[in-house]
């Protein structure tokens, strides 16, 4: 066990060191110094510990890994050096790979596993950990004792790689990855989603700027806990790969489209409507389909940050919109819903706010949610930033009141048209 402890300290400092990376670039010796506790279990005061030590100390030097200083010689230690040219044995001795070989593995574990990849923020992941190992011999803390983890996140990274923009629920992901349905979510979900965080710039915006639970990144990234449905009300017609759907019969109550036949809609044909409202809030879209649509709208009910599939269906309807058709988004006045229009936006460049006024908010200020300082800090930034230019006045008011509305406070008052 003693001499596991003194290879163990000098190997962790050679890691640390410059003769790691250039070898014979530095003369600095890698030492541990007993008087500065370099290796505390060294109690040159408990005559057994200590003599333990010094007699693995002493048959490291016989076997030429490590040179001695004596505080009182043979008896108590002043140093203890590792001689560089047995950093090979030594390490084989301390039952360690050389962190050469390890990062090694770890690039070979990586290119074999991810080596058509086409997912960008996949991509950005494999070059930086294949760089920092080829460059500083550095790999990620998991994968320093065994690689069962880290071949396991290769292998969910390349699963997710090859659904090519088609949405998958969690469980089915899970078996696909693992043939487990538990597996994903309860082993490697986690560092997955903090990966993709990291290197996919749209889910790395989102939640700089707000909270988004693991369920709505995962949502956003194409994974789900199960099939969306999405919800639209309007006389129009869904022209799929099977034939037409006149959605006119269920006016106005709408239907609801499973995301699974998004992939066999072809086109909308919208000749009937003059105005498309893309309401954020579940409440809102039912309160508004009941209460306020008109034969010439479609309404959908855009529900949160755009997944994979549900952006396809949105830029179907972007693409079908005629040139005088209205396109509107309706969602809470705050950080989120501003958010949420300007995904919306690349979809349906033309897309406009709708009760989302600075008018709106001293409108319902009573009624508006306070926020903490750390929260109107952030959207100072963002204003700063003019990162949504068509909210600034509205961002402003928000600095200067204190407090962001939620849709639902609009059924309680005064109702507006369409773009106001």
């Amino acid at each position: 066990m003693e001499r596991e402890v003194i290879l163990d300290h000098l190997l962790q400092k050679y890691e640390k060191s410059m003769h790691l990376l250039q070898p014979g670039r530095s003369h600095r010796r890698v030492m541990l110094r007993a008087e500065k506790r370099d290796f505390p279990e060294y109690e040159y005061e408990n005559a057994s510990v200590r003599d333990a030590y010094n007699a693995a100390a002493v048959a490291l030097e016989r076997r030429g890994i490590v040179s001695l200083s004596w505080r009182v010689p043979g008896v108590v230690l002043s140093s203890v050096s590792l001689v560089l040219d047995s950093v090979t044995e030594a390490y084989a001795l301390a039952g360690r790979q050389h962190p050469r070989e390890r990062a090694q593995t770890v690039v070979a574990v990586v290119e074999a596993g991810l080596k058509e990849v086409s997912a960008s923020w996949v991509i950005r992941w494999k070059e930086a950990v294949c760089r920092q190992a080829a460059e500083t011999y550095q790999v990620p803390g998991y994968c320093k004792d065994e690689l069962s983890f880290f071949s396991g996140l290769v292998t969910a990274l390349r699963c997710y790689d090859s659904l090519q923009g088609n949405t998958i629920t969690v469980r089915a992901f899970s078996i696909r990855c693992f043939q487990n349905s538990k597996e994903f979510e309860r082993t490697y979900q986690s560092e997955f989603l903090r990966l993709a965080r990291k290197y996919d710039d749209g889910l790395s915006a989102l939640c700089e700027e707000q909270e988004l639970s693991q369920r709505d990144q995962l949502a956003y990234l194409g994974i789900y806990a199960r099939p969306e449905l999405y919800e639209l009300s309007g006389r129009c017609l869904l022209q799929m790969e099977s034939g037409v759907v006149d959605l006119s019969p269920f006016y106005p109550l709408g239907i609801a489209l499973p995301s699974t036949q998004v992939e066999h809609l072809r086109a909308v044909n919208l000749n009937e409507i003059r105005q498309i409202v893309f309401i954020e809030n579940k409440t809102n879209y039912d309160e508004y389909i009941q209460s306020e649509i008109t034969p010439d709208t479609l309404a959908v009910y855009q529900g949160g940050f755009l997944s994979p599939t549900k952006r396809q269906l949105f830029q179907i309807l972007g693409r079908d919109l005629g040139r005088d058709v209205g396109a509107f988004f309706w969602g809470d006045i705050d950080l989120g819903g501003f958010q949420m229009f300007a995904q919306l936006q690349d979809s349906i460049p033309r897309l406009m706010p709708m009760r989302m006024s600075a008018d709106d908010v001293k409108r319902f200020y009573q009624q508006g949610l306070d926020r903490p300082q750390a929260y109107l800090d952030r959207l100072q930034k963002v204003w700063e930033d003019n990162r949504y230019p068509l909210f600034s006045d509205v961002i402003q008011t928000i600095l200067r009141l204190g407090v962001t509305i939620e849709q639902e406070v609009f059924y309680g008052g005064r109702k507006e048209s369409v773009g106001s």
